[in-house]
């Protein structure tokens, strides 16, 4: 999607060239104006959006609101809800650009190395999230990396699984299996016979992939990737991972294709402590939000990574992780998140499309883990061949991010 820069923003070729984006999010959804949750949005009366009001609502198609008409601002005004699409869009809210303060005139070949593409859970559209299927085919579709999350069971097997619940009680089962209940209340036989909720919104992959998934052992995963070349990213979600992985990565000689992450960091410091090589055992301090001092705490843990999430991976965020001394990685939140950050709060692009993505390369960001790696890879394929050899040779540098350059 074309975009223009800098105060002097034509918000007519910003709205014709926004036109496909707002006709894809909400001729299927209701617009529903400054909603927070989903319980209110049920509760809120739907609207919907006359396809040709955005390219006809100002004179000559101008988005410039100052230029309007006290006409034109009343009939604004008596539209509602497409009027509010607009007015959010022309001050700068419910905008990823802005919220990411990037500057989309700036040539892409600009970026000092390629960005690693990491396949979250997979490829969760195409396979099931977690399994071997999702992490085979993401190989397949060209990503360098898949991200995962483990957990040890009651009966010492460290398994590959999400689940729902908070940080304090991740792997529940109820929205994903229907058993209420959490996955280290299990052994591996018992979590051999569950199966997966096809209705559960959190699987974007087709019903017929979700029935039929099952959950596999790390050290399966790990057999798979030794094969295809693919780096693994371990997310140590449950207690008691680090040790087992560790023995597992090592006992499959795999040191050199794996890094490891967790959003506890009391987790990767006892990693660290106990695997004091930051080049050997890479680490990633992941944030949800950003707390003033979330670069003391990824020192405290002796990472070598900052993972953030996208929306808060501003480029002066980027930037400042950068010159601390670490690498970068913009995570994405599963389907259910990003449906709902693409109906309430960012029109400026689709959901995980490459207006998106193209957003967050321009922060400077060196990995990105997304849901649908098959797009950014193809994104990244039209980038690299846009530009000359010269920057084909920056822009292909297929070198890893945690590298002796972010060691500290």
């Amino acid at each position: 999607m074309k975009r223009l820069s800098g105060k002097a923003l034509s918000y007519r070729a910003f709205g014709v060239a926004l036109l496909p984006t707002i006709m894809t999010i909400y001729s299927t959804t209701a617009f529903q104006p400054h909603i927070g949750n989903s319980r209110h949005m049920q509760q809120h009366q739907q609207k919907t959006i006359d396809p040709t009001f955005v390219l006809n609502l100002a004179p000559n198609g101008d988005f410039d609101f100052e230029k309007w008409s006290t006409s034109t601002k009343e009939t604004v005004a008596r539209t509602d809800s497409s009027a509010s699409i607009v007015s959010d869009l022309s001050l700068g809210r419910r905008s990823l650009q802005h919220t990411l303060n990037v500057d989309s005139s700036t040539p892409l070949s600009e970026i000092q190395r390629r960005p690693w593409i990491v396949g979250h859970r997979g490829c969760l559209y195409d396979e099931l999230e977690n399994t071997r299927e999702g992490f085979m085919k993401s190989a397949d579709m060209g990503a360098d990396a898949v991200e995962l999350d483990v957990f040890l069971l009651k009966c010492g097997t460290l398994i590959v699984f999400h689940g729902g619940g908070a940080d304090e009680n991740p792997g529940h089962l109820l929205d994903y299996c229907g058993v209420n209940k959490g996955i280290l209340e299990l052994t591996y036989a018992e979590a051999l016979e569950l199966t997966f909720n096809p209705n559960y919104s959190e699987f974007g992959c087709p019903a017929s992939k979700t029935l039929s998934g099952w959950i596999p052992t790390l050290e399966q995963v790990l057999i798979d990737a030794k094969e295809s070349g693919l780096h693994v990213k371990v997310e140590l979600k449950g207690p008691g991972t680090v040790e087992p992985t560790l023995e597992v990565v090592e006992r499959l000689d795999m040191t050199s294709q794996c890094s490891y992450a967790s959003f506890d960091k009391d987790r990767i410091a006892h990693l660290r402590r106990l695997r004091p090589d930051k080049l050997g055992y890479p680490t990633g301090a992941l944030f949800n939000d950003v707390p003033q001092d979330y670069i003391e705490q990824a020192e405290r843990a002796g990472a070598t990574e900052i993972h953030l999430r996208y929306d808060t991976c501003t480029k002066d965020t980027v930037s400042d992780v950068h010159q601390a001394g670490f690498g970068s990685m913009a995570w994405f939140r599963g389907p259910i998140g990003m449906a709902s950050d693409c109906q309430e709060r960012f029109w400026d692009v689709g959901n995980e499309d490459e207006s998106m993505y193209d957003l967050l390369l321009r922060t400077g960001v060196q990995q990105m883990c997304v849901n649908r790696p098959d797009v950014l890879v193809r994104y990244r394929q039209k980038i690299l061949a846009t530009y000359s050899n010269e920057d084909l040779v920056v822009m292909s540098d297929p070198q890893p991010m945690f590298n002796t350059t972010m060691a500290h």
